[in-house]
Order: C-alpha cells, then structure tokens, then sequence
C-alpha cells in the first residue's frame, strides 16, 4: 500500500498518531459519461481526522521521465474528488466519490489522489510529536477500446523485456522461463507494465523457449505464453 509520512512536531516526547484506512487505493475507471467509484475512508483514531486530498496527474508513467504533476487550476480538472476535504469523527467513515471527465480517450490517463490528514487539537496534557500518515490512491481512466499488448524485445544492455505496445496498464506475475513444456523455472520479476513501457527481466534466456505469466489488468487476468 502507498503511503507518504509527514510529521509534525509540537517540541517532542509522547507519539500521537493520526491513524486512517482506506477500502480501495486502485481504482479503474471508464471513458464515459457517469464514470465513477467511491473510496471509504475510515477513522479508527480516538481523535477527529480532518483529511483533505491532492490530486496529481502522472505523465509519461513508467517511463523514465515519469512526472506527477499537481492539479490545482480548475480548467485542468479532468478527475474530480468529492468532498476535497472533509472531517471525520472518531470511529466513523466518510465516502469520497472519484469522477472523470476524460472523453474520446485512445490511451489510458493515470492520476495519484493523495488522502492527507492535516493538524488538529491534541488531546493530551503533556506535549507531543503528532505522526501524519497520507495515502495515495492509483487511479486509471481507460478508453473504451482498453488493450493491453505484451511482447518480448530487447531493453538496454541486451537484456530481456516484457514490453506493452497497448494503449492501457497491465501487471504481470507469476513468470515462469521454459525451455521446454517439462523444464521451467520461475522469473523474479513482477511488476505494472505501463503502456509504451517496459519491464526488463534478469537472467538468461535462449531462443526456442517461452515465458509463461499471469497478465491482470483491472478485474480480468489471464495467462499467456510469449515465445523466445
């Protein structure tokens, strides 16, 4: 799971932690009109949990110049997060609705909502450092014609890639190197390959043989086989 850690120090001693759980922190949603999830955000925290979320936009993710830019000028919102921010009692639960305003997509658009919890009073009769834990949620909007697409290539240094020429993010698991049907040995290597990506793999390989994997983007999954 995600999380971002900031700390607030009010001159030391007794920890005080802002505690907080979500249901979900991967969302996937469609390109068309009412697409939208929620994501529940529970206080099991004694104290009251004032949240307020960020919204950032992932560009060129998985590539090596991936950047996360923050969203703040309304023309630019194509993701929206109702309520932006909100108080939750001790104990309680508030749900936060996840909408796009993503339309014609031909590739997946990525976005990172941050879930912050931000100060309050303390309660306590002695001085304190107060701990804030942020998550982050994954959020991808995909076209309506999603497809993944893996094939194997060369990555730098001659080494063996799984590469995605789709227009939507798949994870791959469960790698297995076979020489032959009866001769396989697992992969270390797992990971989200995003579209345009790749994912580069250790070990040698020779022609004639396959990879075998567990592909999953969003509720579907299925195993293929990619030849050497």
């Amino acid at each position: 799971m995600k999380h971002l850690i900031a700390a607030t120090l009010l001159f030391l001693t007794q920890p005080v932690w802002a505690a907080m759980s979500l249901d979900k922190i991967i969302l996937y949603l469609e390109d068309k009109p009412n697409s939208r999830e929620d994501i529940v955000v529970t206080n099991p925290d004694n104290e009251t949990l004032y949240l307020q979320t960020e919204i950032y936009r992932v560009d060129n993710p998985g590539q090596p110049d991936e950047k996360r830019v923050r969203v703040v000028d309304p023309k630019d919102f194509k993701l929206l997060v109702s309520p932006s921010k909100a108080v939750i009692p001790s104990g309680e639960q508030k749900r936060f609705r996840l909408m796009s305003l993503e339309r014609g997509l031909d590739k997946e658009k990525v976005y990172r909502v941050t879930f912050k919890p931000v100060v309050g009073d303390i309660k306590s009769d002695r001085t304190a450092l107060k701990i804030l834990v942020a998550y982050q949620a994954l959020i991808f909007v995909q076209p309506e014609s999603a497809q993944y697409k893996l094939s194997l290539e060369k990555s730098d240094g001659n080494k063996l890639a799984i590469a995605n020429n789709g227009n939507v993010n798949v994870e791959v698991s469960d790698i297995q190197y076979c020489k032959a049907e009866t001769e396989c040995a697992p992969v270390e290597q797992a990971g989200r390959v995003y579209s345009g990506a790749k994912l580069s793999l250790e070990g040698e390989f020779s022609a004639g043989g396959y990879l075998e994997l567990l592909a999953r983007n969003g509720r579907e999954s299925e195993r293929l086989k990619l030849s050497l």
